[in-house]
């Protein structure tokens, strides 16, 4: 008797120091199956935990409490639903009931307020749904077109108390996940522009507006929301729609958004956005965007704010970019100074005296030089070269074949090769890969890099009208 008082306490003691218990029963289902519990990161999906069963019904357990956020109870690939969590409710109550279908209609949840308000508004947004989809195949069906404008205003009214009651939901529970998951997913409305602005201003005010208020509904106290596609999803349009291609003010605006998150106390919401923000910078085509990586890098993983990272992992970074600097775009070029092909006379890059120098790395082995130098030879010699030079570093040492290539393509520009390895052309212009394209300006200022041969007339032309050498087209 006495054992079997010891078993109960332990027991009992074990069962007090659950700090989540969901459970779920699906009518139908035996407990010889196997359910999963993951969650939202961002656009991914990761496994949180493996249920046990016990008389038919499956129980997530685990002795510290679940972070808020959208969770996702799994069956299999077809047959799984979203449940929501909350840090700020008694997580050993949650009881969910289905069938094998796992349909919405099926549902039922008791133990949570969050789930119920959830649930509740998921079915009426279905119900809603059906409703409006009516409505819009009527709309595509209309040809009259006084119909049509009735059936369009029809369908506005439609998805307005979809809205409405989202928005009622998170305005008579202010201090729930629900919502500020709710109020993340209403959208924000530039008010309507001055009518004295022209077609231009209206778009500029529109722009302004939005990068000032873009994020006003979104709550930076809340981790649960880097727990739901939501976030992830509102991160990425802001990066596609309204950043642009320049990296100084990429760079602002990021910035700008960290600070706000900062300040919102999310420490989540501030991880996942340094570590979006590094990778979009990294995976962008703009020129000259590895000075706006760098600034992550050097800001908030160099700096030692990326509290999450490798320290191993940090030092390759943080000395591998660092070693690029020196050629970001505004840094003024490292002068060289080579023999070319005649192996007798040194050209100093320096002594370009024009407004506008393209250097370029290349090798004669390379197949995408095969391709690239023959057009900006051709550039070289269909523009003429009164306002701008051609620079071309040879990056190898088989010197023999260079000179004949550059004799048989008659290349015309200046052709030179650190044939005695004394300039350091590969550290100061972090010459990796070939073939590289940088364009100068009359200071040496780089302006432009990492561009194909096709763009550079172009850039030689914007370059020359911006320093008022030529008339800019109209």
């Amino acid at each position: 008797m006495r054992y079997i008082l010891i078993l109960f306490f332990l027991c009992s003691f074990l069962v007090s120091r659950a700090q989540y218990d969901i459970k779920v029963e699906v009518e139908g289902l035996s407990c010889d199956s196997t359910m999963v519990l993951a969650f939202h990161y961002g656009d991914k999906k990761l496994i949180s935990d493996s249920s046990t069963c016990q008389k038919g019904i499956y129980h997530f357990t685990g002795e510290e409490n679940l972070q808020s956020g959208v969770y996702l109870i799994l069956l299999n690939a077809s047959k799984w639903f979203e449940i929501l969590v909350s840090d700020k409710e008694d997580q050993t109550k949650y009881y969910f009931k289905t069938d094998t279908s796992f349909s919405q209609a099926s549902r039922q949840v008791k133990g949570s307020k969050e789930n119920e308000l959830f649930l509740d508004f998921g079915k009426f947004a279905t119900k809603e749904g059906e409703i409006t989809e009516k409505i819009r195949q009527a709309y595509l069906a209309e040809d009259d077109e006084d119909k049509k404008e009735a059936l369009r205003d029809e369908l506005i009214a439609a998805l307005k108390v979809v809205t409405d009651r989202r928005d009622q939901i998170a305005k008579e529970n202010p201090k729930t996940f629900v919502a500020s998951l709710h109020n993340s997913m209403k959208e924000v409305v530039a008010p309507t522009p001055p009518e004295e602005l022209t077609k231009a201003g209206k778009i500029d005010f529109n722009y302004k507006w939005m990068l000032e208020h873009y994020w006003d509904n979104i709550d930076m106290s809340e981790d649960g929301l880097i727990r739901s596609p939501i976030f992830s999803q509102k991160l990425k349009r802001y990066f596609d729609y309204y950043i642009p291609p320049l990296p100084d003010t990429a760079i602002l605006m990021a910035e700008n958004l960290i600070r706000k998150i900062e300040t919102g106390g999310s420490t989540l919401q501030y991880k996942y956005t340094v570590q979006f923000i590094t990778k979009y910078f990294e995976d962008a085509k703009y020129t000259c965007f590895d000075k706006a990586v760098w600034h992550m890098v050097n800001t908030y993983y160099c700096s030692g704010k990326a509290y999450w990272a490798d320290s191993a992992h940090i030092e390759k970074l943080c000395k591998e970019l660092g070693n690029g600097v020196v050629s970001h775009c505004d840094k003024t070029a490292a002068d060289m100074s080579m023999p070319d092909t005649s192996f007798q006379k040194r050209i100093d890059m320096y002594s370009i005296d024009k407004p506008v120098t393209v250097l370029v790395f290349w090798d004669i082995n390379c197949g995408h030089c095969k391709k690239e130098m023959p057009i900006l030879s051709n550039m070289y010699d269909s523009m003429g070269n009164e306002h701008f030079e051609i620079y071309a570093v040879y990056t190898k040492g088989e010197f023999e074949s260079w000179k004949k290539r550059v004799a048989k393509e008659k290349y015309k520009f200046i052709n030179v090769t650190n044939a005695f390895g004394d300039d350091k052309f590969h550290k100061n212009y972090n010459i990796v890969t070939v073939p590289q394209i940088f364009v100068l300006d009359k200071d040496k200022k780089i302006k432009f890099k990492k561009i194909g041969a096709k763009d550079v007339p172009g850039i030689i032309n914007y370059l020359l009208e911006e320093q008022g050498i030529i008339e800019k087209e109209e």
